[in-house]
């Protein structure tokens, strides 16, 4: 998240390893999910490897975080770079998400029955309250916004749309993680704390109030001065959804933030109908 008259400050992410599946290279670790197949796994990991950096990915580096052969990691960023999908640098031969990427994501947000039933509502909760309106899910185990109406403030807040950022920081987080079902955010909450420090019941209990309130509050969870309201959309299928506002400390104060609880949970109950809606 970014404080900024017209930009999103970038949100590094974290670079995970990932099990190749097939024993391609030593130190691959799990099994490739039956029914799949094993280039097209391989392809995948490497591009969510470098849209998701925070820099350009080289093929030494990709290779050994993903336990994927140097030589199917090229063949695999040459076949990127000829769909667009994957950019390299000249000099460097270091790659980055290509221009490709940006239509498949324009295609998802177009088509999406989330963003259809949220983005009229989104809009306007950000009008009548100055502040930016996100819409969330889960990705990944990842908190990533799908729709977002930036705040008309020259001081605003912003997500960016398809960026990942942490379930375990801020209010969205907690409201995604009180809806998922219990094994998946056990899972989660224990590979948290098993990298990060914290404890898993104090976390679980952060969620569990969540739950019980039905919204949550962050303050300075992200950046000094920043504040989040949200509040759960509900759930399609496997699919989690939060709606959010964002805003400086000094305009979201306590009271003010308390006053929009209930907007925004009128505001997520149409959303919900709309969504729930058959196409």
């Amino acid at each position: 998240m970014a404080t900024a008259p017209d930009s999103a400050a970038p949100e590094g992410a974290d670079r995970r390893s990932a099990g190749s599946g097939g024993g391609e290279a030593p130190g691959a670790s799990g099994a490739r999910p039956a029914g799949t197949v094993q280039i097209v796994d391989h392809a995948l990991q490497v591009l969510k490897a470098i849209a998701e950096a925070d820099r350009p990915r080289g093929v030494r580096e990709l290779s050994r975080d993903l336990a994927i052969s140097k030589s199917s990691v090229q063949r695999i960023l040459a076949s990127l770079e000829r769909e667009g999908l994957a950019v390299a640098d000249e000099s460097t031969r270091k790659y980055v998400i290509g221009p490709a990427a940006l239509t498949l994501a324009w295609k998802h947000t177009a088509n999406s029955d989330l963003v259809g039933a949220a983005s009229a509502t989104a809009s306007r909760i950000a009008a009548m309250t100055g502040e930016t309106a996100c819409v969330s899910t889960v990705v990944d185990g990842r908190r990533v916004t799908v729709y977002e109406a930036e705040s008309p403030q020259p001081l605003r807040l912003i997500t960016g749309v398809g960026r990942p950022y942490s379930l375990f920081s801020g209010a969205t987080g907690r409201v995604l993680l009180s809806m998922l079902p219990s094994e998946r955010l056990d899972h989660l909450v224990r590979e948290h704390a098993a990298t990060e420090t914290g404890s898993g019941s104090v976390l679980l209990s952060r969620i569990d109030a969540a739950r019980r309130q039905g919204y949550a509050i962050s303050r300075e969870e992200w950046i000094p001065g920043g504040c989040g309201v949200a509040v759960p959309i509900g759930t399609q299928g496997s699919v989690v959804a939060a709606l959010s506002i964002y805003g400086p400390q000094a305009r979201l104060t306590d009271e003010r933030a308390a006053e929009l609880v209930p907007v925004l949970r009128s505001a997520a109950a149409e959303i919900t109908v709309r969504w729930r809606q058959p196409a």
